[in-house]
């Protein structure tokens, strides 16, 4: 098999296999959320629907989501091309496996803040299986030798 290009377009299972990577991403967007939620209610209180979609979008305390929001913006935009390259399909499936596969650490607010999710919210957990699972079927850069 060759190589993609920067030009070659994404064959039908690579689409396919980011579609079922998109979904399982945005379930647990979706869990990450709502698990987040009753965090922020857990200190400042019951919050109504309305105002937090506005505490979602504007409060610091949500922004450790931004990249995992990032990204599936970026996999509905690459489906939306004509045709969806291979290359750039690669390219955010490495996203997303370094993202769902980091350890945390000073530097990372995602990492730490979603190892958190893991171990107190049973929901995420499973939904990082599904992702996994997901990632395991999409095609990815070759890892780098050890």
């Amino acid at each position: 098999m060759t190589e993609p290009t920067e030009t070659t377009p994404a064959s039908a299972a690579q689409i396919a296999a980011l579609k079922a990577l998109r979904a399982a991403l945005l379930a647990q967007h979706k869990v990450l959320i709502d698990y987040d939620r009753q965090q922020y209610e857990g200190v400042f209180g019951a919050v109504p629907t309305g105002r937090f979609v506005q505490l979602f979008t504007e409060d610091p305390w949500f922004r450790w989501l931004d990249p995992v929001s990032r990204l599936i913006v970026a996999l509905d935009e690459w489906q939306e091309q004509e045709p969806p390259l291979a290359e750039a399909g690669i390219a955010l499936a490495d996203e997303a496996a370094r993202l769902f596969r980091r350890t945390g650490g000073k530097e990372d607010e995602f990492g730490e803040r979603y190892l958190l999710a893991l171990q107190k919210s049973p929901e995420a957990g499973m939904g990082q299986s599904q992702v996994m699972a997901a990632l395991r079927a999409t095609p990815q850069s070759p890892a780098p030798d050890a």
